[in-house]
């Protein structure tokens, strides 16, 4: 057992059957003593987390020797509901089309404001047990590096949400993967992450799964196996920061976007914003005049406005352009 404030060892090492399929999870030690009793042996040479179950035992004892392992909880959107407690919950949940053409549900929750979002959802496990929750998440973060992305596992003893409960709930930080998932894709709704979170249940049965979102739109998704995503591009926040740095420099330098819709303008300005727009370095400039009032001048202003152009042609011609 645990005392309060430790952290536990983490069920890093995955265990496949005979051909490659996952099929668990355990502890380094674990694994070591499996392997060094001839019962699996190590995936790869080099690395020495992945272990493979030998086929030479009976495949009901493996079977029951993984589950003993650790239980799978995978995330289901149907499990999970608006936590009531929180007055500005921004969520949405529909169908889609996977990359696999297959129609999942997507819970989207949280958006770019400063909405504190949560959902929640209860479920009831065995006790002295260990267990791994997985889920897949698109987003959940922003350019800022200031959202909130969060997710809680919260042991209630009482079978409810207690002030005490709510204390020793064990979080995870998701944001700018401060917690490390176990892959990072790049897909075209933004970068994918899988996490799988393991925890024991010790001596309670009642707990509340929590997911919390601020500043940012985060979509959830039940994970499919770790080979399903085989096909996508990995990638990471620094190359992310990289690639939206870089297009934002792009547009930034080919785009000057002005927006004059409704305003009132008075002819020189007109004049000078389109000699802008002619004389530039940007190559796009969209000056946006729809539903403005374009106003005279005073005769003092239009000639200094002139002397300024350095050309009563350029001024004129503009001037046209303005009232077509």
């Amino acid at each position: 057992m645990l005392c309060k404030g430790e952290i536990p060892i983490e069920k890093n090492v995955i265990v496949t059957d005979v051909n490659g399929k996952r099929i668990g999870a355990t502890y380094p030690k674990r694994a070591k003593g499996l392997v060094k009793n001839g019962r699996a042996e190590y995936a790869s040479d080099c690395e020495k987390c992945t272990i493979r179950m030998l086929d030479t035992h009976k495949p009901t004892v493996d079977v029951t020797e993984v589950n003993n392992m650790g239980k799978v909880i995978d995330f289901d959107p149907r499990d999970f509901k608006a936590d009531k407690s929180c007055e500005n919950n921004v969520i949405a949940k529909y169908f889609v089309t996977d990359k696999d053409g297959e129609t999942v549900i997507a819970y989207s929750i949280g958006n770019w404001n400063w909405d504190w979002t949560q959902i929640c959802c209860d479920k009831k496990l065995e006790k002295n047990t260990d267990y791994v929750f997985r889920f897949v998440i698109v987003g959940g973060y922003c350019n800022t590096c200031n959202e909130t992305s969060r997710f809680e596992i919260v042991p209630m003893p009482d079978g409810s949400l207690t002030d005490e409960a709510y204390e020793d709930r064990y979080t995870y930080d998701l944001a700018q993967n401060r917690y490390k998932p176990v892959l990072c894709k790049k897909t075209d709704e933004g970068m994918l992450r899988l996490f799988e979170i393991p925890f024991s249940t010790f001596d309670c049965e009642d707990f509340r799964f929590v997911f919390i979102a601020m500043h940012a739109v985060a979509t959830l998704y039940a994970p499919k196996g770790i080979s399903a995503y085989a096909d996508l591009e990995d990638t990471n926040f620094d190359q992310l920061r990289d690639e939206i740095n870089s297009k934002n420099s792009e547009d930034n330098s080919a785009n000057v976007v002005m927006d004059f819709t409704g305003a009132h303008v008075t002819r020189s300005t007109v004049t000078d914003l389109l000699t802008m727009a002619r004389f530039g370095k940007s190559e796009n400039v969209c000056i946006d005049f729809t539903g403005a009032v374009i106003e005279d001048d005073k005769p003092d202003d239009i000639q200094a406005d002139a002397d300024d152009t350095g050309s009563d042609d350029i001024a004129v011609e503009l001037m046209d352009v303005a009232d077509n």
